[in-house]
C-alpha cells in the first residue's frame, strides 16, 4: 500500500477512537447538529471496508513472497541432496569432470539467483537421468532412483511457476490499488462534510472540547516514507 493511503487510514482510525472515547461521545451523539451522529455513522463502515481492502492488498503481496521463499528453499534443499549424491557416484567412476558441473555446497546453490537455479537444477535432473539409465544398479546403492529425477523434476518447475507469477501478483495488487482510490476519496468527502459540522459544537465546554480533539485528529501525520503530511497545527498564541 502507498505511504499516502497508510497515513490516511492512520487518521481515519485515529478520528474513530475520537469518536468512541466516553467523554467526547456525550459531547457530540445525538447533539445538535445531530446530523452529525448520522455521518459518524456513515463513517465507520467505510473505515471499515477500507481496513479490509488494505489487508487483501497485503495478504497478496506478503502471500507471494512466502510462497516464492519456501518453493525456493525446497528446490535448493532437494538438490544439494541429490548433487552430492550423484557427484560422490561421479568421482568414484573416475568422472571429475560430471562432478564438478553439479558439486555445489548448500551456500552456493543458496546463492545463485533464480534463473541460475533454475538452470543448474535442470542440469543436474538430465544428468541424474542420464546416469539412472546407464548404471540404475549402481545408483541404487547410492539411494538414487528414478523417484528422485521425478521430484526434482516437480520442485524445479514449481519453483519456475513462482518466480514467472510476480507480474499475475503486480496486477492482483494494481487492482486493488484502483479499488482503493475510489473508496478512500468516500471517506475524505464524508469527513469534509463532518468537519463543517464540528464548528457548532464549539457553543458547549465538552463540545469546544472535542472540536479541539477533532481537529487534532484529522491531520495526516507522515507514519515514514515519501508520503507528504499536513502540516502540525500552529501553536496558539500566548
Amino acid at each position: 500500500m502507498q505511504n499516502e493511503y497508510a497515513n490516511r487510514q492512520n487518521m481515519h482510525l485515529t478520528v474513530l477512537k475520537l469518536i468512541d472515547t466516553p467523554e467526547h461521545e456525550a459531547a457530540w451523539k445525538d447533539q445538535k447538529p445531530t446530523a452529525f451522529t448520522t455521518r459518524a455513522a456513515q463513517f465507520r463502515p467505510l473505515v471499515q471496508a477500507l481496513t479490509d481492502l488494505i489487508a487483501g492488498q497485503q495478504t497478496t503481496t506478503t502471500g507471494y513472497a512466502e510462497t516464492k521463499e519456501r518453493e525456493e528453499q525446497e528446490l535448493e534443499a532437494l538438490a544439494h541432496e541429490i548433487g552430492q549424491t550423484l557427484a560422490d557416484w561421479y568421482e568414484e567412476n573416475g568422472r571429475e569432470g560430471d562432478s564438478a558441473q553439479i558439486n555445489l555446497s548448500l551456500t552456493a546453490w543458496q546463492r545463485l539467483r533464480d534463473t541460475e537455479l533454475i538452470a543448474k537444477a535442470r542440469l543436474l535432473h538430465q544428468k541424474l537421468t542420464a546416469a539412472l539409465a546407464e548404471n540404475p544398479t549402481e545408483l541404487a546403492d547410492y539411494d538414487l532412483s528414478p523417484a528422485d529425477a521425478i521430484l526434482l523434476a516437480k520442485e524445479t518447475a514449481d519453483f519456475e511457476k513462482i518466480t514467472a507469477d510476480p507480474a499475475a501478483a503486480i496486477s492482483r495488487r494494481r487492482a486493488l490499488t484502483v479499488t482503493l482510490r475510489p473508496k478512500f476519496a468516500e471517506v475524505g468527502q464524508l469527513l469534509k462534510k463532518m468537519d463543517r459540522l464540528v464548528f457548532r459544537f464549539r457553543r458547549t465546554e465538552p463540545g469546544a472540547a472535542f472540536a479541539g480533539a477533532w481537529e487534532t485528529s484529522r491531520i495526516i501525520r507522515d507514519l515514514g516514507g515519501s508520503a507528504p503530511a499536513e502540516p502540525e497545527p500552529a501553536a496558539p498564541a500566548a
